[in-house]
């Protein structure tokens, strides 16, 4: 495998669900680019920039650098993240979710990108899972390609299964064509043959771009499920539906879905 000349390309994946919805997104960070010349990893740029993002996590909304963000417990105001011991009330929690979500800086743009499927749901014969796992995977490939890069992949820890789908999709991925087919089929095998290494997992607790993968999904989550009208009263009462439309629109990949108003979140 040669080395593209764009670089190469990290992508961080988590995910959000329940019995009636699954959401998967990917933020990506650079690696490595070609500097005048000079291959230099810069991954430890977005680093700092992460580290600097939460620092001021902690000095604006009182959260621990320590303390590891999920979606689901901060915007329902559990976690005991104030202070790292404490939890915010409901509506305190909607405006520190929103807070965190607008200042990302560490996310570059056109960097982060979801895909959404009701239970139930197929893409190309693949139900649930396979087929929202599938079209991530088609889009990061898409992304790789426009930009010229190589990639690889971090899952959140305990996911076997992505792990599988990935390594199913590195030899075979079925995608579409925007022209509505191939010559010969409705698909063609478009693999993530750019993607190097296996699918390696990472303890969230550890990585805060997995983290924001976490923040991101769950908030892309809930605005699906206002969409198919199911907010809960309180999550309703604090308009915790439209979350997802506080993350900057320049770091959105809005080139993944056709429609007239992009949001980067397709919809199987």
């Amino acid at each position: 495998m040669l080395l593209k000349s764009g670089g190469i390309d990290v992508f961080y994946i988590d995910e959000s669900h329940d019995t009636k919805r699954y959401v998967v997104t990917a933020v990506r960070i650079p690696f490595l680019r070609n500097i005048e010349g000079s291959w230099q990893i810069v991954w430890d740029g977005g680093l700092s920039a992460a580290k600097q993002w939460r620092r001021a996590i902690k000095d604006n909304l009182h959260i621990p650098t320590s303390k590891e963000l999920h979606g689901v417990k901060l915007a329902a105001g559990r976690g005991n993240f104030l202070h790292g011991k404490y939890n915010f009330k409901k509506p305190q929690a909607a405006r520190a979710y929103r807070e965190i979500l607008l200042n990302m800086y560490m996310i570059p743009d056109g960097s982060i990108m979801s895909a959404t499927v009701k239970r139930g749901g197929t893409l190309y014969g693949r139900e649930q899972l396979e087929a929202v796992m599938y079209a991530l995977f088609q889009r990061m490939r898409r992304q790789c390609v426009s930009n010229k890069t190589n990639a690889f992949v971090f899952f959140d820890q305990g996911h076997a299964e992505y792990r599988r789908l990935y390594r199913m999709a590195q030899v075979y991925l079925p995608t579409g064509s925007s022209a509505g087919g191939w010559a010969g089929g409705p698909t063609k095998n478009l693999p993530l043959d750019m993607f190097v290494k296996d699918g390696n997992e990472k303890n969230s607790k550890l990585c805060y771009f997995t983290q924001a993968a976490d923040l991101i999904a769950y908030a892309a989550f809930l605005k699906i499920k206002a969409e198919d009208g199911r907010l809960t009263p309180w999550q309703a009462a604090n308009s915790l539906g439209d979350l997802y439309d506080n993350i900057p629109k320049n770091q959105v990949n809005l080139l993944v879905q056709k429609s007239a108003s992009p949001d980067g979140i397709v919809r199987l």
